[in-house]
């Protein structure tokens, strides 16, 4: 068993590598580099602030995230998760680096030298535990111990860099250099107090701004590189604009950042005593417990987020992983990481699909770096005190807390003792004293109470009035090649016409641009053959039906059938695809956008008949729209039911039976609500909900289980702009269904960025949390 598992942990090529295929492997490698980019482009002033707050230097931070992250890719159990520093090391690095450098009497070699000394026998532990099938007791750590224990690293943050942020001008005399193990949040209030009067306002300026700056750009979109962003903006005002307000930078505590950022660093083991043996056990064990419970905690979230089907993480591999980490990375100049939740939740929403992005993250990291190196050093830190903040501010979890104060009593208390011990004493004291709390009196206190319900929530918006009865549109646009491919289409076209969803179709060809003007009997002549075409299809009489044919001739195609969809007052498209052809897909994604008309793509070889409907529902007035439609065409294809799916996230990391439970009991109520509202004509409704961080794959997914013949949409026309900054599921659909799929557009022209951003209420979405 252990010669098995040690000939996985070192096999490169496993099970995290499965979605890398032939036929995927281009589309899949540009996803994981634009995941990579996003994701290093966020991670570098992350990773100095936290050096920083370490006590180390701040190009530390940078060849640890880098290195991490290329060696937890390499050996780790997940697929998705990036590894670098975390929150969680802080308070824990900075003890030992105050304990054993300037501070303590001796310098930041000899205890970073300690640091790699430790962090070597707690990866060697790790590597034990994996090799000996000791990942799955790491998930027995109760949810409370660790909510409580991310609260009391929270507040440890966010008040031992509170003088960064006030600009205090002995910086390297207060906080974060000479704290001690116990008591540090009282040492360093009471040492920011005594120097208020040395408190710089325009840092205070610099710090807030950043902080809010990169909680504002992260709520707009994951896309955007917050942090960089923000601290490239405070840099340069206060490089310019405050370049005389004496705002402290980190050149004048660290000097200038070198870019040579591979260094060997030896583990040192100071004169052997009672207490170096103490401190040798004491941060051993604290940096297994963060690695173990960290990494865990992080790839189970990583399976969720990427809606992994396939095979799912190794918690043992991914102990061996974390040992390698903790043994490699700290001798290079780095320093103890583990998985990091925020990041990974970054990688996975920008697209990441394979260990490539956690490659590319550590590729493009670096390299930024080595180019922006002479920077860096004009960076405030205030700068990086706002960072740590906004870092700090995520780690607090409203929802996690409540749901532990609605578990129990019990579970309550251990968080709230938590969350007090940690910061009150040290890490790993307020841990283990909580763990042992909990062995001892679980059995008799840890039991679950009686919840009440959640109340269904209300759906956002006012349905608006719908141009044409459901099912029913003015004017039919069906946009023709004039070559074999029209075939299907017309068929399909034919069809819909028996059923009756319009009485008025246009045929349009555009002819490729021209070089001399079309004369009217060449026009004449192919709106004839587009005559003779139609009428091989529509020969089934339909009573009222119209039938008009048109030629056009345009240097772009979108543009003419932009212009044509306007003048014929046209509210659907039909449209036809072939799969070895990639732009049919783009032209109707971009007719859905740019006009008022919903769009109907029949990919090729579907069937004309449609018996199952899926339409997709996210209880807004757009969705509602589309369910009412979805039913008005089941009605007139002789169907008693369709499938409603609802698509949901839960990002909770902690997550108690009786939550998962109150969440499905939301989503049944909140369903009842909505369909209440509706006119189904009849038809039955049948409601499916389905939990998944990527709703587009969730959606053709669900549609290829129900062997679906239709799915439904509602669509708000988004520009490219906010298709590429903040997603559209309908477009993603609409690019990859093999089924036939209508994006109902009954909600106005082109939605731009603004418009979307309030009718999404950004300023009222979550931040991606920290871990």
């Amino acid at each position: 068993m252990i010669l098995q598992r040690l000939k996985l942990f070192n096999t490169f090529f496993d099970s995290r590598w499965e979605d890398l295929t032939r036929d995927t492997w281009l589309q899949t490698t540009y996803r994981d580099f634009s995941a990579g980019l996003i994701v290093a482009l966020t991670a570098i002033p992350m990773a100095m602030g936290f050096a920083m707050a370490m006590g180390l230097r701040p190009e530390q931070g940078i060849i640890a995230g880098a290195l991490a992250c290329a060696v937890g890719r390499t050996w780790g159990g997940s697929k998705y998760q990036v590894y670098g520093p975390t929150a969680a090391f802080i308070p824990l690095i900075a003890g030992l680096v105050a304990k054993y450098g300037e501070a303590g009497g001796g310098t930041l070699q000899t205890a970073h030298g300690f640091l790699v000394l430790v962090s070597i026998i707690a990866g060697v532990i790790l590597m034990l535990m994996g090799v000996f099938g000791l990942g799955k007791y790491a998930k027995l750590v109760p949810n409370s111990i660790v909510v409580g224990f991310t609260v009391g690293i929270a507040a440890v943050i966010a008040l031992t860099n509170v003088e960064d942020i006030l600009g205090l001008e002995n910086f390297k005399d207060l906080l974060g250099q000479d704290e001690d193990m116990t008591g540090g949040i009282l040492h360093n209030v009471e040492l920011a107090y005594s120097n208020l009067n040395k408190i710089n306002a325009w840092s205070i300026l610099i710090g807030l701004g950043t902080f809010f700056l990169t909680k504002f750009l992260l709520r707009v979109s994951i896309f955007i590189p917050a942090p960089l962003i923000a601290i490239a903006t405070s840099t340069l005002v206060s490089a310019t604009l405050l370049a005389d307000k004496g705002i402290i930078v980190v050149g004048d505590i660290y000097g200038s950042i070198p870019n040579h950022f591979f260094v060997f660093t030896p583990p040192i083991l100071p004169a052997i005593t009672s207490g170096v043996i103490i401190d040798i056990v004491y941060f051993t064990l604290a940096i297994v417990f963060v690695s173990g419970v960290e990494s865990l905690l992080c790839s189970s979230m990583a399976d969720r987020l990427a809606d992994n089907r396939k095979t799912p993480f190794n918690p043992d591999k991914e102990f061996w992983g974390q040992g390698l980490v903790q043994v490699i990375v700290p001798m290079v100049n780095g320093f103890p990481c583990t998985g990091a939740l925020a990041r990974t939740a970054t990688s996975i929403k920008a697209g990441a699909v394979t260990p490539l992005a956690g490659y590319f993250k550590a590729i493009l990291k670096l390299a930024l770096a080595y180019y922006i190196a002479s920077y860096l050093e004009l960076v405030p830190m205030a700068c990086i005190g706002g960072i740590l903040l906004w870092v700090a501010s995520n780690m607090f979890k409203p929802a996690e807390i409540k749901e532990v104060l609605n578990h129990n009593k019990f579970h309550a208390g251990l968080m709230v003792y938590t969350a007090i011990m940690v910061p009150m004493t040290d890490f790993l004291t307020g841990v283990l004293s909580a763990l042992v709390l909990y062995a001892v009196l679980f059995k008799f206190l840890d039991k679950p109470v009686k919840h009440k319900e959640m109340q269904p929530a209300e759906i956002t918006g006012k349905l608006q009035a719908i141009t044409a009865s459901p099912g029913y549109f003015n004017c039919v646009t069906v946009p023709l090649a004039m070559t074999d491919e029209d075939a299907e289409l017309l068929q399909y076209a034919a069809k819909l016409a028996t059923q009756e969803i319009s009485k008025e179709f246009h045929f349009v060809h555009v002819l490729p641009p021209q070089k001399h003007p079309i004369q009217p009997k060449q026009q004449e002549a192919i709106k004839q053959r587009i005559r003779d075409e139609v009428e091989k299809y529509f020969d089934t009489p339909v009573a009222g039906l119209k039938l008009n044919h048109e030629v056009m001739s345009g240097t772009s195609r979108l543009d003419k059938l932009i212009e044509y969809t306007v003048t014929s007052n046209s509210d659907l498209i039909l449209l036809g695809h072939r799969k070895s052809r990639s732009g049919q897909r783009s032209l109707g994604r971009r007719l859905a956008m740019v006009t008022k008309a919903s769009v109907w793509m029949v990919p090729e070889h579907t069937g004309r008949d449609i018996k199952r409907i899926l339409v997709a529902i996210d209880f807004s007035a757009p969705s509602a729209d589309s369910l009412s439609q979805a039913t008005a065409l089941a009605k007139l294809h002789g169907l008693s039911e369709i499938t409603a799916m609802h698509v949901y996230f839960d990002a909770s990391t902690v997550r108690y039976e009786e939550h998962v439970n109150e969440v499905k009991w939301h989503e049944v109520h909140a369903f009842e609500e909505f369909l209440s509202t509706i006119d189904t004509h009849g038809i039955t409704v049948k409601p499916d909900f389905v939990e998944s961080s990527i709703p587009a794959n969730a959606i053709l997914r669900r549609a290829q289980e129900l062997e679906a013949d239709l799915i439904v949409m509602s669509t708000r026309g988004h520009s490219s702009a906010v298709t590429i900054l903040l997603g559209s599921v309908t477009s993603q659909v609409m690019s990859e269904s093999p089924i036939p799929v209508v994006a109902i557009k009954h909600f106005g022209n082109q939605l731009g960025l603004f418009d979307t951003l309030i009718d999404n209420r950004f300023w009222e979405q979550s931040d991606t949390k920290t871990s």
